[in-house]
């Protein structure tokens, strides 16, 4: 390969990652929703009446106030990534048996990751007080632009991609191709429920299986290529809100939808803003 196609494609991923900008306003919601999502996943186990010990109740100290100053952007790259910082010890603390079992579950490391990954966006500049701030120190005719650095979406993007592939590759195995995997988490979910005559339908579940086995290969390219993405977003997003109706993966579920955010053209979920405030513009 030439020096020169070396350096162009150089230009080209740091063009699409390090030196990307744009509107924040996406960044801005998804750390709102990141935010929500762990005080609901989280809240109820360390909430002071759930925690014994000093050591307890200064994580629930931590916890809440970097969920709080995350969704409400008080310095907001700061809080999202402290926020992660925690769901990612949590994760820990599940792997080596202390605290709760289910903190080591996949969908606590994607909420700690993606808050992490979030922190390298310029979060903080649309729907925050760190913006409300701007407001009333900056000397400005106008409000200062919500205009930033992309480089975190990018990396959400990435990891949404790396997600659906590694789930696909547990998903190859013929326990899961034949239904057998999807019937025993159907007995477990239904049993006794309105659904479970779906249980006499074994062939019905095999076909379920390969749709979803396909999919999620299928959305592991689509959603980085520009002609296949707002196809994938369609289909990604009919795939999830599938699986948190018919499966106990709501958490999971609602943040990968959150993160469907990145994969959106950040000067379109801007416009779209606009318009629904009444104030149609461009972003800049």
């Amino acid at each position: 390969m030439r020096n020169g196609q070396v350096r162009n494609i150089v230009h080209a991923i740091t063009q699409w990652g390090p030196e990307a900008i744009g509107s924040t306003r996406a960044a801005g919601l998804m750390r709102m929703g990141l935010g929500a999502i762990a005080l609901i996943r989280f809240g109820k186990e360390l909430a002071p009446y759930a925690i014994n010990g000093l050591i307890g109740l200064s994580l629930t100290v931590l916890f809440f106030s970097f969920a709080f100053t995350t969704i409400l952007g008080i310095r907001a790259r700061l809080s999202v990534a402290g926020l992660g910082a925690m769901i990612m010890l949590f994760y820990a603390f599940g792997l080596n048996g202390i605290g709760l079992v289910t903190w080591a579950h996949h969908h606590v490391y994607l909420l700690g990751m993606a808050c992490l990954l979030l922190s390298l966006s310029d979060c903080g500049k649309s729907f925050s007080v760190d913006r409300l701030r701007a407001m009333a120190t900056e000397d400005r005719a106008r409000p200062p632009a919500e205009f930033g650095s992309l480089l975190g979406q990018r990396l959400i993007a990435l990891q949404l991609s790396a997600l659906y592939f590694w789930t696909a590759v547990d998903k190859s195995d013929w326990a899961f191709v034949s239904g057998q995997r999807l019937e025993q988490t159907m007995t477990w979910v239904h049993s006794g429920r309105a659904l479970e005559f779906v249980l006499h339908w074994p062939a019905l579940l095999a076909l379920a299986s390969i749709i979803v086995l396909v999919v999620e290969y299928w959305l592991a390219v689509a959603i980085l290529m520009a002609r296949w993405r707002q196809a994938a977003i369609l289909v990604g997003l009919t795939m999830h809100i599938s699986f948190y109706l018919l499966l106990p993966v709501n958490t999971y579920s609602i943040t990968v939808i959150v993160l469907y955010l990145a994969l959106l053209d950040p000067a379109a979920v801007h416009r779209f803003i606009d318009c629904m405030l009444g104030y149609p513009e461009v972003a800049r």
